[in-house]
C-alpha cells in the first residue's frame, strides 16, 4: 500500500501513503502525507501535513471513487 493515494474519510483528504504500520497481529494503520495541508483546530499551526491512522479511516482513491 506504500506509494498508493487514498483518501482520509474523516476529513476528506488526499494523500500518499508512506508507511505501514502494526500494532497487533490484527490491527494496524498508516502514515499518510497530505497533498495540501488539512486544517485542524486542536494544533497550535492550525493545520497538520501528515497523520497516522487506522486503515479503516482511508480509503484507496479510484478513477471510480468520485
Amino acid at each position: 500500500m506504500i506509494g498508493k493515494l487514498v483518501r482520509h474519510i474523516r476529513f476528506d483528504a488526499i494523500g500518499i501513503v508512506v508507511d505501514h504500520i502494526m500494532w497487533s497481529e490484527y490491527e494496524g494503520g498508516y502514515k499518510v502525507k497530505f497533498l495540501k495541508p488539512v486544517q485542524h483546530t486542536h494544533l497550535p499551526s492550525g493545520f497538520m501535513e501528515d497523520i497516522i491512522g487506522k486503515v479503516t479511516s482511508f480509503e484507496e482513491v479510484t478513477n471510480e471513487s468520485r
